[in-house]
């Protein structure tokens, strides 16, 4: 069956607040929501992948505006003398309202919302690299998901957020969940984000819809971070100079071709996990389909034993989850989207992103981490709210200077600079 909710809310909601009313869990596919401008469709994972639930949305919100046509031409409709349905009712007595205070609850979350990436400027850093050199064939994705690595080491949080969490540490009550706050966010810039990234798997595969691929991006092995701050310094440096520039144009040709070079040595590890894991030969996939064919009890058993060996769990499961379902053709309605993630208690943020017809790329947080329950259980949800908002929009304002940034190196030569 599909599910209606009917009861009309708000659509500037995030799709994480939105989706927070009855509906439809586990093996239920479809829950519809009802805003005041538009319809959210809640689809089950276990039917549909994030590419195949867009085109099932599409398909329905197709036929439900050919159905609306159709019947705008007809005559003015008349109330029935009898009404064709009844309302159900549903009479709870303290054994059910005890059943229901003591069943489990969906496991709380904060949600963000983002539509401020320039991806303009990410198509023509594509063009550039091509210019510059065919191996670097970074795509608007693998960009993505290589500034996500660099902005869980470089993020902070802006002076308002750390007015509010500095506010929190202040009183009594709520000092110990502050202090958590700031150690998660001094541990996050300690680690290297182990993404799980769904890989579409129809052409391999139908059956299996998508492989799952799990990466860290080598950020210290290919020396990143370094050599793209050398290569900004050197740079400046030379633009900023006045007289004779060339030595310091040769510290900067030496920077920008060594880190050029070090992002297309990522681009080709990167594509080369990607063909592996269409292949269906990850390490992912192959532990999925080991545990196919054993036992249901000795299944869990096995399947909780990654979430208890961090290492373990960052070759099989993630840390994140980091989806993105492309751009939507042009007759799409289509316009945000926000992914599932597995019972994996490890996973703590889940990434969505989709591009609309327009152009847009809207991006989507979930933020599972230990704070937000904590956070919801003071009553103190709005700021579990804020902390990923601002984690997002912290993500979106350095994606976009790291793109102009790279348009910088790539582009800067000797004769451009001499043309200023």
């Amino acid at each position: 069956p599909i599910l209606i909710n009917a009861d009309t809310r708000p659509s500037h909601l995030p799709l994480t607040e939105l989706r927070q009313a009855e509906r439809g869990i586990g093996s239920h596919a479809l829950t519809i929501f009802q805003t005041d401008s538009t319809a959210v469709f809640d689809l089950s994972h276990i039917f549909f992948d994030g590419i195949l639930g867009a085109a099932l949305a599409e398909i329905i919100t197709n036929e439900a505006l050919s159905w609306a046509v159709y019947l705008h031409t007809l005559p003015a409709t008349r109330p029935a003398i009898q009404r064709m349905f009844s309302a159900l009712a549903f009479p709870l007595t303290p054994a059910d309202r005890e059943h229901i205070r003591n069943a489990p609850r969906v496991t709380a979350e904060a949600g963000a919302e983002s539509d401020k990436i320039n991806l303009r400027a990410c198509l023509n850093l594509r063009h550039y690299f091509k210019q510059r050199n065919d191996a670097l064939k970074l795509t608007v994705n693998d960009l993505l998901v290589l500034y996500r690595a660099i902005h869980a080491v470089k993020y902070q949080p802006s002076p308002e957020l750390q007015k509010r969490l500095e506010k929190l540490a202040a009183d009594r009550t709520t000092r110990t969940i502050a202090e958590e706050i700031r150690t998660s966010i001094e541990e996050s810039r300690r680690q290297n984000p182990s993404m799980l990234i769904p890989m579409d798997a129809s052409r391999q595969s139908p059956r299996d819809r998508l492989y799952p691929l799990s990466m860290e991006v080598p950020l210290a092995e290919l020396d990143l971070l370094r050599l793209h701050e050398r290569a900004i310094q050197t740079l400046n440096a030379y633009e900023g100079y006045k007289g004779d520039r060339a030595a310091l144009y040769a510290q900067f040709d030496e920077a920008q071709r060594i880190y050029l070079a070090a992002l297309a040595g990522f681009s080709a590890i990167f594509d080369r996990l990607k063909e592996i894991a269409i292949r269906g030969e990850s390490a992912s996939v192959g532990a999925i389909k080991a545990l196919a064919h054993i036992p249901p009890p000795l299944q869990r058993l096995l399947d909780q034993i990654p979430s208890r060996f961090e290492l373990l769990n960052n070759v099989l499961k993630g840390r994140e989850v980091f989806s993105n379902v492309g751009a939507v053709v042009p007759s799409s309605t289509l316009r945000r989207f926000v992914t599932a993630k597995d019972d994996n208690e490890q996973k703590q943020l889940v990434w969505g992103v989709i591009t609309d017809a327009q152009g847009v790329m809207h991006i989507s947080l979930r933020d599972f981490r230990p704070h937000v329950a904590a956070l919801q259980a003071l009553g103190r949800a709005e700021l579990a709210h804020e902390i990923t908002q601002d984690y997002l929009d912290s993500y979106v304002k350095g994606f976009n200077n790291y793109i102009f940034e790279l348009q910088r190196i790539t582009l800067a030569s000797r004769k451009t600079q001499s043309e200023r």
